[in-house]
């Protein structure tokens, strides 16, 4: 359902794949942090002392960090997510799915700022977050093209909800809402995150997700494959003090030992998910890792993480559901 990541590629080509006319210069200066779900999403959840680890949770680790042998960074520029905010002046506009998959033709009504441009990978990302109105809008393969807006795919959820697609048809592979799990620099800044994170890699299991992820791209059959809507925990025995981390990667590495990690996508390598700077004029990561497109985890060993004991996989049949924020034609 969505467009793999390959790291290796990626770091050598930029593809540019977002607006096709120029963007107006009243991008706000600065990223503002936005916090949705909270009390209601299973990602502010702390992992139990003594959290039953999976019986196959080793076997699944060596694909994890066969994958690290690729790359073990954050998408920071490239391949995530930017967030724009609309109010009660932002133009409202028709959006066009275009996807041979989608079950609907257009996604109406949505606010979108005339600044607003997707993240220029092929996914072409973009979250709008109404706030007064209570919804954000989530789209794939977003495009601005001969003066209308265009998406493989789009849709909406409430922000009082707990951020995950009921039946599936979200923007991400698993059902989560783009921003779940995605790191701000905010937090960076504030030296805690906390929240779980999100996860690519590309050994994501067929069959179907597991809870809480309500949809799954995953494609491999071994058994070292890892489901959607996993949970993978740095363990909370290993001591950070000894890996000369610096500080956003021990915020980053304590985040993983407290809430761990969900597999939420499909891609090359293995990647979180920060912000991406184009939401705002000014990059809110200049003084945490400077203008980077892909910061590095070099020093979190991936062999210290486990796969908490699994729930069944369910069935992959995404469905349409109806909300407040999603009106389709």
């Amino acid at each position: 359902m969505k467009t793999k990541l390959h790291l290796l590629t990626l770091i050598v080509f930029v593809f540019f794949a977002g607006c096709e006319e120029e963007v107006p210069d009243d991008k706000p200066e600065s990223l503002k942090y936005y916090e949705p779900f909270k009390g209601a999403s299973p990602f502010f959840s702390k992992i139990p002392d003594g959290a039953e680890v999976d019986p196959n949770s080793e076997v699944m680790v060596t694909s994890l960090t066969e994958q690290a042998e690729q790359a073990f960074l954050i998408a920071v520029k490239e391949w995530t997510v930017p967030v724009y905010y609309a109010d009660a002046s932002t133009p409202r506009h028709e959006v066009s799915l275009t996807s041979s998959w989608a079950p609907k033709n257009r996604l109406v009504n949505v606010p979108i700022p005339d600044y607003a441009e997707p993240d220029p990978s092929a996914d072409g990302h973009m979250v709008i977050v109404d706030e007064a109105g209570g919804c954000i809008y989530d789209f794939w393969e977003m495009r601005f093209s001969a003066g209308s807006w265009k998406a493989g795919w789009g849709n909406a959820i409430p922000s009082d909800s707990d951020g995950i697609f009921e039946k599936g048809l979200s923007a991400r592979g698993s059902g989560f809402e783009l921003m779940q799990g995605v790191i701000w620099p905010q937090e960076l800044e504030a030296g805690v995150i906390d929240h779980a994170l999100i996860f690519s890699y590309d050994h994501t299991k067929a069959g179907g997700p597991v809870a809480p992820a309500t949809e799954s791209d995953g494609t491999t059959n071994a058994d070292f494959a890892i489901p959607e809507g996993a949970l993978v925990q740095l363990d909370p025995e290993l001591d950070l003090s000894v890996l000369d981390l610096n500080e956003y990667e021990t915020v980053i590495a304590k985040a993983l030992q407290d809430y761990g990690m969900y597999c939420a996508d499909d891609g090359g390598g293995l990647s979180l998910y920060a912000i991406n700077p184009i939401s705002s004029k000014n990059n809110p990561y200049e003084n945490i890792w400077e203008d980077q497109t892909y910061v590095f985890l070099e020093k979190i060993p991936v062999d210290r993480f486990r796969v908490l004991k699994l729930g069944p996989q369910t069935d992959n049949d995404a469905v349409l559901v109806e909300n407040s924020c999603a009106v389709f034609e």
